[in-house]
């Protein structure tokens, strides 16, 4: 199953859905957030008209989660990337505040004064029902599926400590996701494995870097059972799994996430001082 949330043009109200194999959605009372937090969706309504979001438009799935758990350098080329030493022992993680949410289409927007910002793609976990002090073997039964991600990043204000860490990450329209979750059943059809996943940072067009799932140096798997010792993650929490690679980013920009052939989610990028 593939959920969704669409934004009709002309008004704040939005509608969640069940994407069709058609690619139209089929409106289902109360919204996704909601759906997860009690653990099922209702049916959708036979007599509401399907939409296409190619008319209507894709908002975030939802605004609102209780968490967003970043992790960073999850993959080693990216690591290089900063100059900075592959975590062995144990994960890097982060918190972002739901106010960098933004969903499909909407302007990344880069501030004033912060030099260098980047952009990452990377898959994403969306937690289904309470995950606390599980197992890897355990920790994706608590998944209910996936979506993409772009992260995106202070970089230059990084790189001047790495204890900035929680600055660098929480400005406003930092964190894009959507533009739907797929079960994670439905994507295991898809590409067989997680594993097989192939994650890509996608610059004006052209892919900048791209890995499997599998080049992880912690698998989602062990992503989810770590956390869950550290704290409780409940439905709708995102657990963001890390970037191949990140791309500068520059006014008039646009930047995706492709996850192999599941979904790709696309942004444009402005620039505050323009």
């Amino acid at each position: 199953m593939r959920v969704c949330t669409l934004r009709p043009p002309g008004g704040d109200a939005v509608v969640t859905g069940v994407v069709s194999p058609d690619g139209t959605v089929r409106p289902v009372p109360g919204g996704l957030f909601e759906g997860l937090a009690a653990g099922r969706f209702a049916e959708p309504d036979p007599a509401a008209t399907a939409l296409d979001p190619l008319d209507v438009g894709y908002d975030a799935p939802y605004r609102h989660p209780r968490k967003i758990l970043g992790i960073g350098l999850n993959y080693r080329e990216h690591a290089a990337d900063l100059g900075a030493d592959v975590p062995r022992a144990t994960p890097a993680s982060f918190l972002k505040g739901d106010h960098t949410i933004i969903g499909p289409g909407e302007d990344i927007v880069l501030p004033a004064g912060i030099g260098r910002v980047t952009a990452e793609a990377e898959l994403a976990l969306v937690i289904g029902r309470e995950c606390y002090r599980v197992s890897p073997e355990e920790a994706l039964d608590h998944v209910f599926g996936v979506t993409a991600v772009l992260d995106q990043t202070a970089e230059a204000v990084l790189l001047e400590n790495p204890r900035y860490l929680t600055r660098v990450k929480n400005y406003p329209t930092f964190f894009s996701f959507g533009p739907q979750v797929v079960t994670l059943d439905e994507t295991l059809d898809h590409v067989g494995s997680l594993d097989e996943l192939e994650v890509a940072t996608v610059h004006n067009g052209t892919v900048h870097r791209s890995a499997p799932v599998s080049d992880m140096i912690f698998s989602p798997a062990e992503l989810l059972s770590f956390h869950s010792h550290v704290m409780p993650l409940y439905p709708g929490d995102l657990l963001s799994c890390g970037t191949p690679g990140a791309v500068p980013l520059a006014d008039g920009d646009e930047v995706s996430c492709r996850l192999g052939g599941l979904m790709t989610l696309t942004n444009p990028v402005v620039s505050e001082e323009r």
